[in-house]
């Protein structure tokens, strides 16, 4: 009895999945697109997506090309990855993921965000993004990332500054030099913390420790630089 139950059960559970299955065939050889929805955009704006692509309003469901438009959409700036779906009620949903900028990198005039990959990302006066400045790379041309040993270094620090509130908050420039490797100017009066190269993680839990320690009792203007990149001990240098 117990087998012919779970016998039963089983079918079941299978013609439900082939019921689904040949539902969602047909709906998509009968859904005609009637609406598009973009989500989890911020940077890239609808318009520019939707001019990235052949409008699919008023098409079949199955004529689309969906891979047409994920190459479309991946190309744009700030698009990292780009998500397809659509209802039963036409209803087309481009569900993007953005790229999130590091710094801005900046020479003379020039401007431009920088993200994860050394991907070089425009500037858009309406939607800016409270970044630390970055010096000592190239802005131009702005098709190229940067993938030089001494950037990889310098985005390593990025990363960990940011995922170090403390870290983030209390810097405010970041540079790099062959000699000392990542340089930052602190947030408040500027003064100058030499990081290094790796472990950057530690250091900025050693300039933590430092600022509660000493800076919060002595006051940020009694150092003009402060050099953490040795385990054992804090350089610090006064005005």
């Amino acid at each position: 009895m117990k087998s012919v139950k779970t016998f039963f059960w089983g079918s079941a559970v299978v013609g439900i999945a082939a019921a689904a299955v040949m539902g969602g065939l047909y709906l998509e050889k009968n859904t005609r697109i009637i609406d598009i929805y973009i989500t989890g955009n911020h940077f890239t704006e609808d318009e520019s997506v939707i001019n990235a692509i052949d409008s699919p309003i008023g098409l079949l469901a199955d004529s689309l090309d969906y891979s047409k438009y994920y190459e479309s959409i991946r190309a744009l700036p700030y698009v990292d990855d780009v998500h397809i779906r659509m209802n039963f009620r036409g209803i087309l949903t481009f569900n993007i993921t953005e790229i999130t900028p590091l710094a801005l990198l900046t020479h003379g005039s020039d401007r431009i965000y920088v993200g994860e990959g050394g991907i070089k990302l425009p500037v858009k006066t309406e939607k800016t993004v409270d970044v630390p400045i970055l010096y000592g790379f190239s802005v131009n041309p702005v098709a190229d990332t940067l993938n030089s040993e001494a950037f990889k270094q310098t985005e390593k620090f990025l990363k960990a500054a940011r995922d170090s509130e403390f870290g983030w908050i209390t810097i405010s420039e970041v540079a790099w030099n062959d000699r000392e490797g990542v340089v930052a100017l602190s947030f408040e009066n500027g003064v100058k913390l030499i990081f290094g190269e790796n472990d950057f993680e530690e250091k900025i839990n050693h300039w933590q420790a430092f600022y509660s320690q000493v800076v919060s009792r002595q006051g940020i203007t009694s150092f003009d630089e402060i050099d953490l990149r040795f385990s054992n001990q804090i350089v610090t240098r006064k005005p």
